[in-house]
């Protein structure tokens, strides 16, 4: 504290709060709108399964599971199955396997890129056929590349979940533009517990 020419001390000046709290009262606004701009999404999916529960094995009195696979690659997806031939499913020749590899995975179907796009049309469409074929199976694994980005994996999780107006399009404005279809007053579904699996 100064001390006058008499010696007094002198009292201590009071601090200008006008300022801080001026910029305190701009601040709030500019907060509350950028929380506003932050959105969350949740998508419900499994994580994969090891070990004993992993595969399931068929008995005498249950139906072996269908065990449907979509495998995203950069080349675009293949879907691959254990408990039927998805190639004779979808109406084509069963694909030829290596001989020399003993108990080799099945090949699949594979549906390549349209140029530098993923083919979601054509995923959904084949997806529908094989659904008409095992309509009571809801259970769809997904794998992918570990460089893979994530959107892809999301773009294939929005394709297969809910079934939309048409079961077959041929044109990709029509696709993307498609609605939902409603049944019995609430979205049908086509694939709708996403496990995702381990790439192999």
């Amino acid at each position: 504290m100064a001390k006058n020419k008499k010696g007094e001390i002198a009292a201590p000046e009071e601090l200008n709060l006008i300022p801080i709290m001026n910029m305190v009262v701009c601040l709030i606004p500019m907060i509350l709108a950028g929380t506003a701009l932050v959105k969350l999404g949740v998508i419900n999916v499994n994580a994969p399964k090891f070990g004993m529960g992993a595969a399931t094995e068929a008995t005498d009195d249950t139906e072996k599971p269908l065990n449907l696979t979509v495998a995203i690659g950069n080349e675009g997806f293949r879907l691959t199955a254990t408990g039927a031939d998805i190639n004779q499913v979808l109406g084509f020749e069963a694909a030829a396997a290596d001989p020399a590899a003993e108990g080799a995975a099945p090949v699949g179907v594979p549906i390549a890129k349209n140029g530098e796009q993923y083919n979601y049309m054509d995923l959904y469409n084949k997806l529908v056929t094989i659904k008409k074929a095992f309509p009571n199976e809801t259970i769809l694994n997904i794998t992918a590349d570990p460089t893979m980005p994530f959107k892809h994996v999301v773009n294939v999780i929005d394709a297969v979940r809910l079934k939309l107006e048409s079961d077959t399009y041929n044109e990709a404005e029509l696709f993307v533009k498609a609605p939902a279809r409603v049944e019995d007053g609430v979205p049908a579904l086509l694939w709708p517990d996403v496990v995702f699996a381990v790439a192999q």
